[in-house]
């Protein structure tokens, strides 16, 4: 296969991969809010203005989960 028949050749499978891949979103500003919600369905982030927030010494009686919470969104 010559040069010259490889090009449109290459020339279609980029122009199927442009249409089975979304286009890039300019991203999330993730210091634009303490907590977002995801959308898969368009593959973005939702900030959320006002969280619901339980201070953490308020949790009582359940030291072993409290503390899996903590490392865990620690992790993150």
């Amino acid at each position: 296969m010559s040069e010259n028949d490889l090009i449109p050749l290459l020339e279609r499978i980029a122009g199927a991969l442009e249409r089975l891949a979304p286009p890039q979103s300019g991203g999330t500003d993730i210091d634009a809010a303490n907590a977002f919600v995801w959308h898969s369905d368009g593959f973005w982030l939702e900030p959320i203005e006002t969280v619901n927030r339980v201070d953490f010494g308020l949790l009582k009686g359940i030291d072993h989960q409290s503390g899996i919470l903590l490392e865990n969104t620690m992790n993150f």
